[in-house]
């Protein structure tokens, strides 16, 4: 019997108290935080975003058919959901923020019940760094959804396809990690088919109804956004002409706040065609790793095989990292995404060499996702400066995306070492 069972049958032991509420405490500490910071001027404007999005909304609801272009039309559908469900009034913060602490500790929550109190350790801390922009922009849902999917991802294949079609139909990116689902599972009933099926009728599904409802245009939309927007700052094809900018006397890099709604490098300028191309080239490089490690986790993985688990989250992990560092966009919560494959790899863990792999996963995440907040609100001005930027702002988005480039490599090396081929399956 599971641990978990044990807790719904029986009573609750000491331990088990001392557990619950150790990340209870965690958990509102963290956000009673991240609610204290955005008292200050330097923090507050991140729930600007939640103002962008009540002001489209009331747009729509009101026959304006042009607008939120860049999200896919299902993501529209749940905010406008939420938005209708609380009134459809133009001020919508604070149910907003309150909508997306529930969804954080749901995450949480699902973590524990499944006798996974370090992934829900970590989970809390890691969003608990990033501070408020976790609750004021969209991304934390398909952040959910991953999150979900990597949990299940053997015990509910089909769910688990699910929810990654539901995050491919919202927010696109997901799309990429079905590759990975497509390994066989722990029996021969369970795994590639069941959780193909599930994002096929979810994704597709969401897809069609986008279609019929909207036209091929605006379902198209976002794929268009994101081709026509520049270089931002944040991202990592930008690092060079970030550290030129602020450290060396050339005030040649304008940035500016564009129509797209980011800060980027303005066009034109020295280098952010070159830069631009650079980021198209990972961009189909991170394209062909995916298909790659996906390859490599249908071949070299059997059917029984305990490592599938942890080889399939380690996979997707990869795969979301590099398609963070090949992006010529990096908003700070992109970092977000990173959470849950990390803290359902504490659940699927069995082989022994990983376990301290996992820590210093943690730990390197915890720390990027702290650089992040630094970077997205702390220090926004001093990084944006023109014409100049400030050196210690600058420094630490540098930092952190030099961390992102080695927690990349760090995590392919971890999944084809998970992923090597055995003439029979063991126990690990």
């Amino acid at each position: 019997m599971s641990h978990a069972a044990m807790v719904d049958k029986g009573p609750i032991s000491t331990r088990q108290f001392m557990v619950v509420t150790g990340l209870i405490l965690a958990f509102l500490a963290t956000r009673l935080f991240t609610v204290l910071t955005l008292q200050l001027e330097s923090v507050k404007f991140v729930i600007n975003d939640i103002s962008y999005y009540g002001a489209n909304l009331y747009s729509l609801l009101e026959g304006q058919s042009d607008v939120m272009g860049e999200y896919p039309v299902p993501a529209v559908w749940i905010l406008q959901s939420l938005y209708v469900a609380f009134g459809g009034f133009y001020e919508w913060t604070v149910p907003f923020m309150i909508v997306f602490i529930l969804l954080d500790a749901a995450v949480t929550i699902s973590f524990y019940r499944r006798d996974n109190a370090a992934g829900a350790l970590f989970w809390i801390v890691f969003t608990g760094v990033q501070g408020a922009v976790v609750w004021s922009r969209f991304d934390l849902i398909p952040a959910a959804l991953v999150a979900w999917a990597c949990m299940l991802v053997i015990t509910h294949p089909r769910i688990a396809g699910g929810l990654v079609g539901l995050g491919a139909a919202i927010k696109l990116w997901p799309a990429l990690l079905i590759g990975p689902m497509l390994t066989p599972g722990l029996r021969e009933d369970q795994g590639a088919r069941r959780r193909a099926a599930g994002f096929a009728v979810v994704g597709f599904g969401l897809a069609a109804a986008s279609l019929i409802t909207s036209g091929w245009t605006r379902s198209a939309s976002p794929i268009t956004w994101q081709s026509e927007r520049g270089l931002q700052i944040e991202s990592i094809p930008a690092m060079p002409l970030m550290f030129l900018r602020t450290f060396t006397d050339n005030p040649s890099w304008e940035i500016n706040l564009s129509e797209f709604n980011a800060l980027e490098i303005l066009p034109g300028q020295p280098g952010v065609a070159l830069l631009l191309k650079v980021s198209t080239v990972l961009t189909v490089l991170s394209i062909l790793l995916a298909c790659y490690l996906s390859y490599r986790l249908i071949r070299n993985l059997r059917a029984g095989d305990e490592r599938i688990p942890e080889a399939v989250v380690l996979a997707i992990l990869t795969i979301v990292l590099a398609t963070i560092i090949a992006n010529k966009t990096l908003s700070p919560q992109y970092i977000l995404w990173l959470g849950g494959p990390v803290a359902a790899l504490y659940l699927h863990r069995r082989s022994q060499w990983l376990r301290r792999h996992l820590n210093v996963l943690a730990v390197t995440l915890v720390t990027v996702g702290a650089l992040t907040q630094f970077t997205y609100p702390w220090g926004a001005y001093g990084v944006m400066a023109n014409p100049l930027g400030s050196g210690p702002e600058t420094s630490v988005l540098l930092i952190r995306n030099v961390a992102l480039l080695v927690l990349t490599g760090y995590c392919l090396w971890l999944t084809l070492r998970s992923t090597r081929r055995r003439e029979h399956p063991v126990s690990v």
